[in-house]
């Protein structure tokens, strides 16, 4: 038995070496056919003993093991094998007479099926197929065209690992825009307050902040981009109060709202203990 980690390994060593497509052989000689890859790459991982591998009618009759339908890439394993079928009378590549009912080689688990190309799975995520092909070997990307799969009989097969899981979204920071005076806070199009292009953002506005202090001017002030209105811009940081962050003490804001309902200005009083409100 190998390693299906070996057997991988000398798979991709044939692929680098880049053989030309010619049948019968195995790589050995900078020519390779789709078989040959599967059976040299055995060799070179130290299998001795392989039979039934001089074509792919063959090896699937008599060699590979559990070999069954493709319907999708979640049962492959590294190191299986996957074939592609034709139509036994297709002109270009007919399954031969041996193979056929009442042929010398006929196996009735598969009928007629005629097993036309092999390759092997080298990777599961992300899914790679490597089989060599006219002219030169490649690396296929998905199981388009494959329709069948199992395993070599040699091949010490190990657990894929799964991939590791999607992080979870994350919930957009948010920023509150405060000021001692005044009614709106300009957000610039560039963190410099002599940028011409602005919009004026009224206190009190949650804003989305895609970076704190994200920019330093050349005065020293601090500029944090954030996302308002679905427009990207500026805005001092000083003028910005982190939604998670405890008030300064001693430190007052003053926030015009407008069609503010009275359970949202109950749920602001909460959120913000110390402080009042008043309706003009």
């Amino acid at each position: 038995m190998i390693k299906a980690s070996k057997y991988i390994e000398k798979v991709n060593e044939i692929y680098d070496e880049q053989p030309d497509y010619e049948e019968g052989h195995d790589g050995s000689d900078g020519k390779c056919d789709c078989i040959g890859m599967c059976r040299g790459a055995s060799e070179r991982a130290g299998q001795k003993n392989i039979s039934n591998m001089r074509g792919t009618n063959q090896a699937a009759r008599k060699t590979i093991k559990n070999l069954q339908e493709l319907e999708s890439e979640a049962p492959l394993l590294v190191g299986d094998v996957v074939l592609k079928v034709r139509d036994k009378d297709d002109p270009t590549m007919r399954l031969p007479d041996r193979y056929r009912k009442g042929g010398e080689d006929y196996d009735e688990r598969f009928g007629e099926k005629n097993f036309t190309h092999i390759g092997t799975v080298t990777s599961k995520h992300p899914l790679e197929i490597t089989h060599m092909t006219s002219p030169k070997p490649q690396k296929d990307k998905s199981i388009k065209g494959w329709g069948y799969f199992g395993e070599l009989p040699w091949i010490e097969y190990e657990a894929t690992p799964e991939p590791p899981p999607e992080p979870e979204p994350q919930e957009p920071n948010t920023a509150i825009v405060v000021a001692e005076s005044g009614s709106t806070v300009k957000m610039r199009a560039k963190p410099t307050q002599n940028c011409d292009l602005y919009w004026n953002v009224p206190i009190g506005t949650e804003v989305i902040v895609d970076e704190w202090d994200a920019k330093t001017d050349k005065k020293g002030q601090k500029w944090s981009r954030i996302t308002w209105k679905d427009r990207m811009g500026y805005m001092i940081t000083d003028f910005l109060r982190d939604e998670d962050e405890d008030p300064e003490p001693g430190k007052t804001y003053t926030a015009h709202i407008t069609f503010l309902t009275k359970d949202k200005a109950e749920a602001l009083i909460k959120q913000y203990p110390g402080s009042y409100m008043t309706i003009d």
